[in-house]
């Protein structure tokens, strides 16, 4: 099956807004900067996206999953963002071990506003969030999807305790065209769980993204975090979709 090459931003769009929490990212990358980067394939409805600004490209798909299987193009390496069904069929050609997660999603009506205090970080904090973030490496903890352009170009907050920065939460992407954000990069340090620091900056990210006039909010969580999970259930976030994420090996 040939993907359709004459397809337009609005055609991608409209596939997209079906589902808006499974496609946030995938909308995001409709602004322009982004937009080059990526490889769009359309067919019957069903839309894969490879984002070809990252090592190995990322995968992305939503429709029909034998269509999207032949909109796929053959590479030898993948990072993967797709629902489980279209895991389970690429597993037959690609090698990898799945990581469950669950696609979270605002429903602005039931968020309960900033909760405690915490700080609006830029590009000067962004050593100090490095600092933290390391204090989850060995373990595995650290946000694994973090760049420090992310900081002066998104929206990051984050929680003091006796002057050292105990938590951040920020956005991975933040889209005012497609009126799309998600939030991530969300770490509390190990001495400083348990105190609501992840809520009160997670909170003030969310808040800042309403504001703004940002209408779909999502972010993800392993599937098996349920600390993390009721965490942002008491802000206002609901259970979307589940998915695999993970880097595939060609057989």
């Amino acid at each position: 099956m040939e993907p359709d090459k004459s397809v337009t931003v609005e055609q991608l769009r409209a596939i997209l807004r079906k589902d808006p929490a499974w496609s946030a990212y995938a909308l995001g990358d409709l602004d322009v900067r982004w937009f080059l980067h990526c490889d769009w394939r359309v067919a019957d409805g069903s839309l894969v996206l490879i984002v070809r600004a990252f090592d190995p490209p990322v995968l992305f798909a939503i429709g029909d999953v034998q269509t999207c299987l032949r909109l796929i193009p053959d590479e030898p390496r993948y990072g993967l963002q797709v629902r489980p069904d279209l895991g389970r069929a690429l597993s037959e050609n690609y090698r990898f071990l799945p990581k469950p997660m669950a696609r979270m999603a605002l429903d602005i009506d039931r968020f309960p506003g900033v909760q405690g205090n915490a700080e609006r970080l830029s590009a000067r904090h962004v050593p100090e969030i490095l600092e933290l973030y390391r204090d989850g490496a060995a373990r595995g903890e650290s946000p694994d999807f973090f760049f420090d352009s992310m900081v002066e170009e998104g929206v990051f907050y984050g929680v003091r305790e006796a002057g050292t920065l105990a938590a951040v939460a920020g956005t991975h992407l933040v889209s005012a065209q497609e009126s799309v954000a998600a939030v991530g990069n969300v770490y509390t340090r190990l001495r400083s769980r348990g105190r609501g620091f992840a809520r009160q900056s997670t909170s003030a990210v969310v808040a800042e993204l309403l504001g703004a006039g940002i209408r779909d909010i999502v972010l993800n969580v392993a599937a098996g975090n349920k600390i993390a999970t009721q965490v942002y259930q008491k802000l206002g976030f609901r259970c979307a979709c589940a998915f695999f994420e993970g880097y595939a090996e060609r057989i």
